[in-house]
Parts: C-alpha cells; structure tokens; sequence
C-alpha cells in the first residue's frame, strides 16, 4: 500500500520530500511496522525507530527511512521491514527470491513430467506428413507479384514492449521467446546498478510476475521513449541505441512450441486445442494470422504474442533502420556478450557494470529453458525433416528470414 508513495528509484531527495510532506501516510506507515515486529526480540526493535516510542519519533523514523532507503523495498520484499544494520540472526528472505524459487521448483517438476511424456508426444506426432504444396523456392513462393501471395506480409503492427536505460542513451524492445527475461533483467540493473545489487536482485531471479523494475523504465511503444526523452531529431536519435534481439525463425517456434504447448501449457484448450500435434498447431496459427489479416484486426492471444512474426513488434514499421539487431544465442554468455559489450562500451557503460552483466549471465539459464529436453530434440526432427511442416514454417516468418538475415531450410 507504500509502494505508491515511497522512494522511487533514482529521485531520492524528492521523494523524501513527498514523505515528510504527508504526516498521515507516515502515521499509517509507523503503525504497519509496529504490527509487522510484534514477532521480533526486543533486541532487535532497538535498532531501528522503537515502536513503544512517541508517535512523533515514529514519524520522523519514518522520513529518515525514505530518505537513506531508496530501493523500493516494500514492493519486492516481506511485510517485516528491517533497517540496514540488521542483526546478521534476523532471518529475512526477499519477497521476489521466495515467490522466484517456489515457482521455479514447481515449474522444474511440472516440467520433467511433462517433457518426460515422451509416449504420448509421439504418439499424436504419428501422422504421416504430406509433400510440399509448392515446389519453388521460398521467394517465388512468397513473391506478390500477382497480388495473392501466400506469405505473411511484413511490418503489421502487434505489440512493443521497450526497455530503457537512460543514463546510458540505451533502448532495446523484448519479444517473447528471444531472450526478454534477459534483456529485461539487463536493462533493469543499467538503469540503476546501485539500487539493483543492494536489492539483492539476480538476473536468473527476474521474471515477469517480480520484475524489479515494472512501471520504472518500461514503455509500450518508441514514440514514448522519444517523447520521454526528448529524441526528436537525427542528431539525438544517434546518441541513443535502439536494440532488439532476433532469433533464427525456426530456433524460436520451437522453442517456443516446447516450452508453452509442452513444458507448461496454458488453459484446457491450450496450442489451439492441438495440445501436443505440432503439425495442427502450425497450420492453424498460419490459419489465425491469415483470418485476422482479413478481419484488419490482431488480437494478441497468449499464442499470438509467443508465435507471430518477430518484425510485427518493437515498432519495426517505422523504426526498422534506427535498430541495432543483436542475434539470439541459447548460451547468453556467448554470443549475446559479442554482440551487445561492444554497443555498452559505445554507451560508456562502466567495466564494473559489464563485469557484473557477464558474471550474472554466466551464473546459468532461465527457468523457460527447454533446449536441452528429449522433447526439444523430437520435435525438431519431426520439422526439420518435413518438407510440408518447413514450407508453412516459411509462409509464416518468410520476412524474419529476410529483414533478419537468416538462411533458409535446404530446399527453400
């Protein structure tokens, strides 16, 4: 219930300043730590605002906190708030590691069960495949020259999810299933190193449901971030660094796939109501793109956002030239180091800052993580060896193969 009036991050003083300014909302505040410690020792009551002392001193704890505390920790941790110099035997988890750990020991569970259903995976992946419908190459099949061409256009416009760091002029848009809790968590710890690392936060931790920094760097399109930040001129837009991570079209269905259609699906009609049939889950998404194409109208399912073309998002329809695209890579460490240190030293990124975005990248993988699965590996057999299953591949992300600069199958 503080979380709206306390300290937000980077803007300390004006913050203090709103909380001595509202004598009642500290009132409230002191009574909420008075009932939060009635479990706490005596001891330990003494190192911070006593809570048998006058109101008045409360309060005035209650300034001196917002003002020397700014890393909003009541939106993250427990209701027990402790001040700094707590007893190293005061036991005290943060509220996001226990909700992070919790849901990532269910998840791991649930996953093994559902991955290792390697029987009925198989199973309704039994059905013969039929040949290609058209033999050509991908661009005779995706060329308009007639005006009827099967493909999926370019550059509709779907959703855009940005991530800023401002002090650093760096911008990059997440999309679903190409590294977004990665980038999300990166952005998240350059827009403010300090309050971050004294939070405790982890880049492993991060997920969306927890996310340190929701509602404090995150914009719905690139005109709010060059309003925001008054980027109006190619001058000023050359300062900044646009980025966005793409990932091979065919990589990411599949992953894609496996993870929501397997690993934990969503809903009783999950994947379409094709549940584990890949092949009916891509012809009735390329199905679904073609019918709201025609409506002039995307709806943005939980499918939709995991599946449709990666150029839809991040305002690529008039942005496109403005971005740096940096390339997926299933071990963060490796490629994505390559690519994106050298844009941070650009920015004049400190080398602490990089040290700790390469250690926190090398400490292992997201819990969404599905490259490794027997599951993983079946389907990416079953397509890779489909001609069929290949050509609607094609149809779909015709225009992430081109704008992206990714090869396509043999044979296309």
């Amino acid at each position: 219930m503080f979380q709206d009036h306390g300290c937000e991050l980077g803007n300390c003083a004006e913050s203090a300043s709103h909380f001595e300014s509202s004598s009642l909302l500290c009132r409230l505040y002191s009574r909420f730590l008075a009932t939060a410690s009635g479990t706490r020792s005596a001891k330990a009551r003494e190192n911070r605002t006593d809570v048998d002392a006058p109101l008045v001193e409360r309060e005035e704890g209650c300034r001196r906190w917002s003002a020397n505390s700014c890393n909003s920790q009541f939106q993250y941790y427990a209701p027990i708030i402790q001040p700094r110099d707590q007893r190293e035997d005061d036991v005290f988890v943060p509220k996001f590691k226990r909700y992070h750990d919790d849901r990532t020991e269910k998840e791991r569970l649930k996953s093994v069960e559902n991955l290792g259903r390697m029987d009925l995976i198989r199973k309704a992946n039994s059905d013969p495949l039929p040949p290609r419908a058209f033999t050509g190459s991908a661009l005779q099949m995706c060329s308009n020259k007639t005006g009827d061409s099967v493909c999926v256009p370019k550059f509709k416009q779907l959703e855009t999810r940005i991530r800023t760091a401002s002090n650093y002029n760096l911008s990059t848009c997440i999309i679903q299933k190409s590294m977004s809790t990665v980038m999300t968590a990166i952005m998240c710890y350059l827009h403010n190193e300090r309050n971050f690392t004294e939070a405790g936060r982890e880049f492993a931790r991060e997920c969306t449901a927890v996310r340190f920094c929701q509602n404090k760097n995150e914009f719905a399109q690139v005109a709010g971030v060059r309003k925001e930040f008054n980027i109006r001129t190619k001058e000023e837009t050359k300062k900044w660094r646009f980025t966005m991570i793409t990932r091979d079209p065919i990589d990411r269905f599949l992953s894609g796939y496996v993870d929501k259609c397997i690993r934990i699906p969503h809903g009783a009609g999950y994947c379409n109501g094709c549940h584990r049939n890949m092949t009916c889950f891509i012809l009735s998404e390329y199905d679904r793109i073609q019918t709201q194409l025609a409506r002039g109208h995307l709806f943005r399912s939980f499918e939709d956002r995991h599946f449709f073309p990666q150029n839809w998002r991040c305002d690529l329809f008039k942005e496109y030239n403005n971005y740096r695209f940096l390339r997926y890579s299933s071990d963060p460490s490796d490629t994505l180091l390559g690519d994106l240190i050298p844009i941070l030293e650009e920015q004049r990124v400190p080398a602490s800052s990089i040290q700790f975005i390469r250690d926190q990248l090398n400490a292992g993988r997201t819990v969404h993580s599905t490259v490794q699965s027997e599951a993983r590996t079946f389907y990416e057999q079953r397509l890779k060896s489909s001609p069929f299953l290949l050509e609607y591949i094609i149809r779909i992300f015709y225009y992430d193969f081109v704008l992206f600069k990714y090869p396509f199958p043999d044979g296309f």
